[in-house]
Order: C-alpha cells, then sequence, then structure tokens
C-alpha cells in the first residue's frame, strides 16, 4: 500500500515546499496538488515542489476538463515531469461545479466522454511523436511537443460517477475513487472500471487505483462525526443518484439532503447521519483507521490519499505526522516503521485533530 496525501495552495508556495518536504521526510509516497477554484496555478507549485524534494511522486490531482485544454496540460505536466527526474503525475477529473464552473459560466456536461477524449490527447502529446487525434471535444492535429518527453507519464482519471470510472477503466493508466471507502463502494467503483476495461480490451487489473478519502484519527468519535457533516453533505448534494444507490444509503435521507443542499451545505448537514459519514469517510482510532484501510487494499487499492481539511499549512503539517505515525507501521517494514515513529514523534505534541474537526475532518 502506497500513501499519499492532497492539499490546496493557498498559503505563499514555500510553505507548502516545507509541507512536502516533510511528508517525504515522513515516507509519504505522494504529495498531490489540485487545480481547482482560485488558488495558485497547480503547476508553478508542483514545480517548485520538483526542485524542492528528491523521491516523493508529484502529482496533479486533478485537473479540470473543462479549464484546461489537454495540449496546454500536457505541455504543463512534461514540463514538471523533467524538473522532476520523472516523479511526475497527470490526474483529470470534472469537479469544482459549484465553487468553479458555474461561477465561471462553464459548461459542466459530458464528463465522461471529455476526461476521455482529455487523456487520449495527452497520451499522445506526452509519446514524443505528431499526434493526430480528432475527438468530438478535443484534437490535436499534426502536433508535435517541441520538448522531449516521457511517454509513461501515469495518467489517472478521477471521479465517483459511472460514465467518468468508465472512462478510467477505458483509458486511464489508473483511477482516483473519490469518497467511496466501503466495500460496497469500491466494488461499485470497480464494476464501473471494469466495464470501461472491457469496451477496451484493457485489463483493469494493472491499473492504479487510489481511494481519494477523508480520515480523521480520534479517540473523540462522536465530535468528528459532528465535524464532517459539512463535508458528507457536499459529497452527498453532487452525488449521482446511481452511486448513492449503489453504496446502499436510505432514499429517504439522500432526498432529504439533496434537497436541503440547493439552499446550502450547512442546511443540508443536518439531514447527513452516521451512516452517510461511514460511507464516504474513514473515522476511529488508530486501530479503526487501519482496519479499514486493510479493506480497502483487500479490494484492490494500491494508493490511500489523504484529504487535507481546511486549515493553515501548519496543522497540515501536525496531521500527517499523526497519520504517519499510527498508520505506516502497520503497513511498512519495521525497519521503515521505526524510521516513522521517530520523524512522527512530534505528533504526540501536536494539538489533537478534533480541535479542528469542524473545519473538515482529517
Amino acid at each position: 500500500m502506497k500513501f499519499g496525501f492532497g492539499h490546496v495552495p493557498a498559503e505563499h508556495y514555500r510553505n507548502h515546499v516545507e509541507l512536502v518536504q516533510l511528508a517525504e521526510n515522513l515516507g509519504y509516497d505522494f504529495a498531490w496538488i489540485p487545480d481547482q477554484t482560485f488558488f495558485h496555478d497547480p503547476y508553478a507549485i508542483m514545480a517548485a515542489l520538483a526542485l524542492a524534494t528528491d523521491r516523493i511522486q508529484i502529482g496533479m490531482g486533478v485537473t479540470n476538463p473543462y479549464t484546461r485544454n489537454p495540449g496546454m496540460a500536457a505541455r504543463g505536466i512534461a514540463t514538471v515531469d523533467e524538473m522532476s527526474n520523472g516523479r511526475a503525475h497527470l490526474g483529470v477529473g470534472a469537479g469544482n461545479r459549484k465553487e468553479l464552473l458555474n461561477p465561471l459560466g462553464l459548461d459542466s456536461s459530458h464528463a465522461g466522454p471529455k476526461c476521455r477524449e482529455f487523456v487520449e490527447v495527452v497520451r499522445a502529446l506526452l509519446s514524443g511523436e505528431v499526434a493526430n487525434v480528432q475527438g468530438k471535444y478535443y484534437q490535436a492535429v499534426g502536433v508535435r511537443m517541441d520538448i522531449e518527453t516521457r511517454p509513461d507519464i501515469l495518467l489517472y482519471i478521477a471521479g465517483r460517477g459511472p460514465y467518468v470510472l468508465q472512462a478510467a477503466g477505458e483509458v486511464a493508466d489508473g483511477v482516483i475513487i473519490g469518497g467511496l471507502c466501503t466495500p460496497k463502494g469500491i466494488e461499485y467503483a470497480w464494476e464501473q472500471v471494469r466495464k470501461g476495461a472491457t469496451r477496451s480490451g484493457r485489463d483493469p487489473q494493472r491499473m492504479e487505483a487510489v481511494s481519494w478519502v477523508t480520515i480523521h484519527i480520534t479517540e473523540d468519535r462522536e465530535a468528528a462525526l459532528r465535524g464532517l457533516q459539512p463535508v458528507v453533505a457536499h459529497i452527498i448534494g453532487g452525488a449521482p443518484m446511481e452511486v448513492l444507490n449503489a453504496v446502499g444509503l436510505p432514499r429517504e435521507t439522500v432526498e432529504m439532503i439533496k434537497s436541503a443542499y440547493v439552499e446550502g451545505i450547512p442546511q443540508a448537514a443536518k439531514h447527513v447521519t452516521e451512516e452517510c459519514i461511514d460511507t464516504f469517510t474513514i473515522v476511529g482510532d488508530a486501530g479503526e483507521v487501519a482496519r479499514r484501510i486493510r479493506t480497502l487494499e483487500r479490494a484492490g487499492v494500491t494508493q490511500v490519499s489523504v484529504l487535507m481539511p481546511p486549515g493553515t499549512v501548519e496543522q497540515h503539517k501536525d496531521s500527517i505526522r499523526t497519520f504517519a505515525d499510527a498508520i505506516f507501521p502497520a503497513f511498512r517494514q519495521a525497519a521503515i516503521g521505526i524510521g516513522v515513529q521517530r520523524a512522527g514523534r512530534a505528533a504526540s505534541q501536536c494539538p489533537c485533530l478534533a480541535e479542528y474537526s469542524a473545519a473538515g475532518g482529517f
């Protein structure tokens, strides 16, 4: 099992460099930077991370097919890959409708086909050959990159809706499964990925599978659940009914949340139950969190990537120390576990994550 974390580049870039350097020292495998809303440009941040680290993999998690052209995305990720000596990864996902696409007046339709074509164009451009891809939404006709590129940069598609997951199975090297962290949820995601893979004659077992999930390690589960209600309300509010039916949530509860979500996240959060939270997040003490990660591992997940809650970089540092100290030893060889424990010793002096669970939960 590999471990990563995703965080929003909202502060001065040097703070994010320090955070990822710490993660590398703690033994994290991946650092993901999102291309969303109006934070710092992710390619610029990834370039700074590339120059300041040696081992940790640097991923775009994720870029949006509605706001980026695949030609420019290919150019950007190839540049970061060169600067990182081959540590760059590119994820594509059609999110941020409420926060980004609607305010900018962008069309958010046809997510699955657009993600698929986006990856096809990027792959053609990274091949080092002249690209001739003519799709319905994107094209690269007679285009060749003017820089040296690595054709095996891993390309991921992220989502939880059926058509996006099927697109991942059709063309991507990996799938990023958003928030589905129960056996039912993971099986549903794999079912969709397999459908897409079958259409393309591909073997889905050869794909990387990232569980993109909010994790909260705490002894005070009740307080954590209260803090996570807005996070899960946002997930359910934007999720397709097909997904919510597949994971087994009561239809009455889902309908109340979706109806209230139109008014706002705080209104929808009032209807979020404990069952809803356990369906889309992992909450509990270290033993419970490790047990649920083991369940994901048995279901074919190759990486767990923890979403940082809203907060400061200093809080994120505390969070990644705590997670590494509590979880890594259970999944890694004893020698590595000891090293992580030493690196994370300061976590025992850090404020309890529950102090800011209301901001979203770790």
